[in-house]
């Protein structure tokens, strides 16, 4: 309906004193091209009315400060600031044109009363005229320049102009471990011997922690080489009392990060013709090891400059990295294990070496962590990237031509050693490991685009090329491996997107070839389809809108030729020969192998409640046929096609977007529930309990029919009922090989988003819970056989227990048992009579967990009347963790492998981290 808001004016007086109290806001609403928008609904977010504009785009409504205004279902937002209120009847005054009553003009009696006036220098007289080159407007007038005897060229004022702009940011954390495993600190270094307790020190290199209590023992103050105080014997008056030694390794440390980012561009009135960015970055990564850092420097300069109608960026990054250590040869988990391992009775920090020069230790079967971190050079890894990239854009009215060029080098080295003396390498071990990697990348993107907004026909064309090198030496073995692969992608697109008032729809279509030299066969029936229907106003009820999405995809790729597969070397050791783990070995070859071909759809919904509610829900099935896994064959590493797996699963998401809980006080709240799982469909004949990664005697598997890294581990004995089957000892019977015993998949994991908004204040909260999944603890399980655990602590005087089970026979087992008899072998007690890992399914532990993720309070303070602003940022990271399992973080890898979740061996705790960032934007 046409709305004619000057018929109001006869009766604005009337109304005058009933509108005193309602503001008003106005104005006219174009599109992207600034035409009018008319007759378009315009909502009030806040107060639920809404008004149309009319014919000429111009629409009053009834606001108050800080309002939201939405309109084109949504797609467009303003929020009414206090100056953009009036009151109607200012408002359509404005909108009134006024004209003064002027004086009644006659030529006739102009020309009774006026003589002509005759003036020589009248413009009109003149004999000299403007250039057509001359500049339109006089108001821009820079200079006058005379051509000829009659011919001056206007010269207009330059508007170029040269501005600066930029933000400089720092921020400073301060990190503290999470939660490691239980020790206990009562039992010092011995075992039994004829019946007593006994302690037996360093010298003897005694590994268990099974002697006696620490409160009965003395210093006898003699020198004694592994203790300032002297060797341990029988309290009795006069003596020192024996001291509880803490080994922790962890420290509270602090570190840094520096941005400077600088801005320079040349504008030609409102636009930018040149942009120069510049990047400068500084950061200290300050581990919760002992003296144990990374610092990271980085260079990133921008161009970006139109050419006759050509847009070209170039852009230049330098990072380098270096740190005092990795954790490539797990040394770190090293250091944390020995830590743990550490009986109550010995200190690591007293001195590191002996007289001798080798490490001072608690056993020469175990490392003292000082040792582990001992190094000549300041630092033992060093990475420099180097990355250059061209990309020229041509638009034409439909065409539209993309062209991008990058190079990429990268060259890393680490330095891994092991002194002599430490424990798996008594010459000591060193090896010098350097990687060069180039890659040059090639992307040509033509597209053409048909229709307007309400129907868009795009038809594009990608051609991209990949040509990369690497190349791998390690000193230790004194070889040389050398990786290249140069591929193709040929993509073709057609894109429709279709919108008719409430109804939207688009589609997608494609298909593309993947063609590379180090595939064993290439693909060229590559097909995509995409596509959505959404629904808007659904019912007549405004922003209430139902979409449906799908879609269908294949894809070929192939390993990264830069990554490293020599970590799993830990496949071909037992645990107990953790020590020995010094990986050198890479993959031999890339080539011969099969692409991973993946077959992936989707389908899913979202629903809009009005501007603030959104419920939405996917469901997904990813398909990878011949999926490329490690193996050591004749000594070789390498890479091979083993496995069928489908990834699948479901995510629902919950939003309530901006309530108002007050004046100025908003929330947004937002849940997301996801499951998944991914099963093995097939195995290659020879490779079924394939180790994907772990150890020899645990590991995570590849076997047909069950979860993808499904454990695999010791087990006890039972009958058909699942009875537990006791031994004649006493004890529960542990069975002959292995076989799955845990999943790490989760039952579920939920998601939670909470954000508070006030003035230029703003709280935002994240935490998740994960449901299920389990996770085997070979972290408890040596603690438990050396006796350092808290358990092992709290229940080795444990007398006259019976394990519930039956016999070999079949009857109830009646056999009272000692969880630690002195008269018997150390190694036949509770903990430590299955040997080093004990028995891997009774450490199988539920993974679920409760963590407060992150926690930051901002604010944002203007500088300036708001040319600068200076924003403050407070958080913390990790600052709660609830998990049902005893040991470190459930979300840490097995010696930081990306496929190690679900095997616990001395997994790195996570950390806390209270930080403020200061950022000011100039």
């Amino acid at each position: 309906m046409k709305k004619n808001y000057l018929l109001l004016l006869p009766f604005t007086i009337t109304v005058l004193q009933a509108q005193n109290s309602q503001l008003y806001y106005s104005g006219k609403f174009l599109t992207p091209k600034d035409k009018t928008q008319n007759f378009l609904k315009i909502h009030n977010k806040n107060s639920g009315i809404y008004e149309l504009t009319d014919e000429e785009g111009f629409a009053i409504i009834a606001a108050k400060p800080y309002d939201t205004l939405v309109w084109n279902q949504g797609k467009n937002t303003h929020v009414i600031s206090t100056y953009e209120l009036r009151e109607l009847k200012v408002i359509l005054e404005s909108q009134t044109g006024n004209k003064n009553v002027e004086n009644i003009y006659s030529k006739t009696y102009d020309s009774l009363v006026s003589k002509e006036i005759k003036d020589d220098f009248s413009i009109e007289k003149t004999k000299t005229c403007l250039s057509k080159r001359s500049h339109s407007y006089f108001d821009q007038i820079r200079r006058l320049k005379q051509r000829n005897d009659s011919v001056y060229i206007v010269k207009r004022l330059n508007r170029k102009t040269l501005l600066f702009n930029g933000s400089f940011t720092t921020s400073l954390d301060i990190k503290n471990r999470n939660a490691i495993p239980g020790t206990q600190s009562k039992y010092v270094q011995g075992r039994s011997e004829n019946g007593s307790l006994v302690w037996k020190g360093p010298e003897t290199n005694e590994m268990f922690s099974f002697g006696p209590d620490i409160s009965t023992l003395g210093f006898n103050g003699l020198p004694y080489e592994y203790d300032q105080n002297g060797k341990l014997i029988p309290w009795v008056d006069g003596l020192q009392r024996a001291q509880k030694y803490d080994n922790n390794i962890f420290k509270t440390t602090v570190g840094y990060n520096n941005q400077l980012n600088v801005n320079a561009f040349i504008k030609d009135g409102y636009n930018e013709k040149i942009r120069l960015s510049l990047n400068l970055g500084q950061q200290k990564n300050q581990m919760y090891f002992i003296d144990q850092f990374d610092i990271a420097n980085s260079f990133k300069a921008k161009l970006n400059t139109e050419l006759s109608g050509y847009s070209i960026n170039l852009a230049f990054n330098y990072e380098e990295d270096k740190a005092t250590n990795t954790n490539r040869i797990g040394l770190f988990n090293k250091a944390y294990q020995n830590s743990l391992l550490t009986p109550v009775s010995f200190s690591n920090e007293q001195h590191t070496f002996l007289n001798n020069g080798f490490q001072r230790s608690y056993s020469k079967y175990a490392d003292n962590p000082s040792f582990l971190f001992e190094q000549e050079s300041k630092y033992s890894y060093q990475n420099r990237e180097r990355w250059f990239s061209l990309n020229i854009i041509k638009d034409w009215d439909h065409l539209k031509l993309n062209i991008s060029q990058s190079y990429e080098s990268n060259n890393i080295w680490n330095f891994d050693q092991y002194k002599p003396s430490a424990y798996g390498f008594s010459n000591g071990v060193l090896n010098e490991r350097t990687q060069n990697s180039s890659s040059y990348h090639s992307n040509i993107l033509g597209s053409y685009t048909l229709g307007d907004y309400n129907f868009k026909n795009i038809f594009s064309l990608n051609f991209i090329l990949n040509d990369k090198k690497s190349d791998v030496y390690n000193s230790f073995i004194n070889q040389k491996y050398l990786y290249q692969r140069t591929s193709q992608d040929h993509i073709f697109n057609y894109n429709m997107d279709i919108r008719d008032y409430d109804f939207e729809a688009g589609l997608n279509l494609g298909n593309s070839f993947y063609i590379s030299n180090t595939s064993l066969k290439n693909s060229y029936w590559l097909p995509k389809a995409n596509f959505y229907v959404k629904f808007n106003n659904i019912f007549d009820w405004y922003n209430y809108s139902f979409k449906v999405l799908g879609s269908y995809t294949q894809l070929s790729s192939e390993p990264e030729i830069t990554r490293s597969y020599a970590s799993y070397a830990t496949t071909l050791l037992n645990a107990q020969n953790y020590n020995q783990y010094f990986p050198v070995q890479e993959v031999e070859s890339f080539k011969g192998l099969s692409n991973i071909n993946t077959r992936e759809w989707k389908v899913g919904t979202r629903f809009n409640f009005g501007y603030n509610v959104s419920l939405e829900g996917e469901y997904f099935n990813r398909k990878n046929i011949n999926d490329i896994f490690p193996v050591f064959e004749n000594n070789q590493l390498k890479l091979k096609n083993i496995a069928d797996h489908t990834y699948s699963g479901y995510e629902f998401s919950f939003t309530y977007d901006r309530l108002r809980l007050g004046y100025d006080i908003f929330t947004t709240h937002k849940v997301s529930f996801f499951k998944y799982k991914d099963i093995v469909d097939r195995i290659s004949p020879g490779y079924q309990n394939l180790a994907v990664s772990g150890f020899k005697d645990i590991y995570k598997t590849l076997t047909e029919g069950q979860v993808l890294g499904a454990v695999m581990g010791s087990y006890f004995e039972r009958n058909a009922d699942r009875q537990l089957i006791i031994d004649e000892s006493g004890f529960p019977k542990k069975a002959e090989g292995m076989k799955i015993i845990a999943d790490p998949t989760p039952d579920f994991v939920m998601k939670f988003t909470h954000s508070f908004a006030y003035k230029n204040f703003s709280l935002d909260i994240n935490w998740e819970w994960k449901k299920g999944g389990q996770l085997w603890n070979g972290t408890q399980a040596v603690l438990d056989y050396y006796g350092r655990s808290s358990e092992s602590g709290e229940d080795r005087n444990i007398k006259n227990y019976v394990f519930q089970g039956v016999q070999a026979n079949g009857t109830g087992n009646q056999i009272p048992v000692d969880f630690y008899d002195p008269n018997l072998n150390v190694q036949e007690n509770r903990w430590s009579r299955y040997g080093y890992l004990g028995v891997a399914e009774n450490y199988i532990q539920k993974a679920d967990y409760i963590r407060i993720s992150n926690i930051s309070l901002s604010s944002s303070f203007p500088i300036n009347y708001g040319k600068q602003n200076l924003k403050l940022t407070f958080y913390v990271n990790n600052l709660m963790l609830w998990q049902a399992s005893k040991g470190a973080d459930p979300n840490q890898n097995f010696y930081d492998m990306d496929n190690g979740r679900g095997l616990d061996f001395f997994n790195l705790p996570s950390f806390k981290t209270f930080g403020c960032i200061v950022s000011l934007k100039f």
